[in-house]
């Protein structure tokens, strides 16, 4: 099974809505959707979905969906029910068809959707004004769990999901695991978290290019915002990156050039080696341990 390619959306609690809606729209580029339920909805203007929902509270995940097929969204929704994992229909959100709402092992709440706009993206027809630095899409979500293994066992067992890199400790538990439920390298990444309030280390934005990423810097330094890491290349996924911190609390990842892996590759393992840079194959990007060991 392939249907689900990348993320649909996230919804990330904020400390305070009107500052990061204003910081998303004006800085990042994305246009408001509807409001709902305290719930604000943005997208990044190349269809009718939104990409990201923003909710007045702490920090951190509230949920994040992945897009698949009606006939999937059933199997699968059989499938976890058979599994004894409790689920609950979700229809309730702009252009969103159908739905499963179900938790990880770790808590973060996760769903499979359908939706009404399908449609490829089609640069020349907009669905809403954007600008030239704003993202292309959403890309993936980097969540914090506090037990690696049992979240990446229950994508895989349940959801079909293949790891296509990891990272293991000392004593063989997993530190960092990247899967991928179609051709990209990755949708979900899981990092370890040695604080359980942690649910989110970053939400990614796809750009078009490393010029795309510097059009989007220069506009973010204009606006008085600095960022926290980059740009570099990744080792995982071998996608461009640059991180900067969103006001309202969560760590946001600029990517391009993401990685695709036949079906058949082998999980790439690499343990721990305290000389070598597990982030940055170009070296000369240094990663701070807030950036190694702190989320949202």
């Amino acid at each position: 099974m392939s249907g689900v390619k990348k993320i649909e959306h996230a919804v990330l609690e904020v400390t305070d809505i009107e500052e990061a809606v204003e910081f998303h729209t004006d800085v990042v580029g994305l246009v408001e959707l509807d409001r709902q339920d305290d719930v604000v909805y943005l997208g990044c203007g190349l269809d009718e979905n939104y990409d990201l929902g923003l909710i007045e509270g702490e920090t951190g995940v509230e949920h994040f969906a992945l897009r698949v097929t009606e006939t999937e969204l059933e199997e699968y929704a059989t499938r976890l029910e058979d599994a004894g994992v409790d689920t609950e229909r979700r229809s309730d959100e702009p252009g969103q068809r159908d739905g499963i709402r179900f938790a990880l092992p770790s808590g973060t709440d996760m769903e499979l959707v359908t939706v009404a706009d399908s449609a490829y993206h089609h640069p020349v027809k907009p669905a809403a004004d954007r600008t030239a630095a704003t993202p292309r899409d959403l890309d993936h979500i980097n969540l914090m769990s506090h037990n690696v293994d049992e979240d990446m066992a229950f994508l895989e067992e349940h959801l079909d999901f293949a790891v296509s890199d990891k990272i293991v400790g000392e004593t063989g538990f997993t530190v960092q695991a990247w899967l991928r439920h179609g051709r990209f390298h990755h949708d979900v990444g899981l990092s370890n978290a040695n604080d359980v309030v942690y649910s989110l280390h970053h939400l990614a934005f796809q750009m078009d290019s490393l010029d795309h990423m510097k059009s989007f810097c220069d506009r973010l330094a204009s606006k008085g915002y600095r960022l926290e890491l980059g740009p570099s290349r990744h080792n995982a996924g071998s996608n461009l990156f640059a991180y900067f911190w969103a006001p309202g609390g969560n760590r946001i990842e600029l990517t391009a050039e993401m990685a695709t892996v036949d079906p058949d590759a082998e999980t790439g393992v690499r343990e721990i080696d305290k000389e070598s840079n597990t982030v940055s194959t170009w070296g000369g990007v240094v990663p701070t341990k807030e950036f190694l060991e702190e989320g949202s």
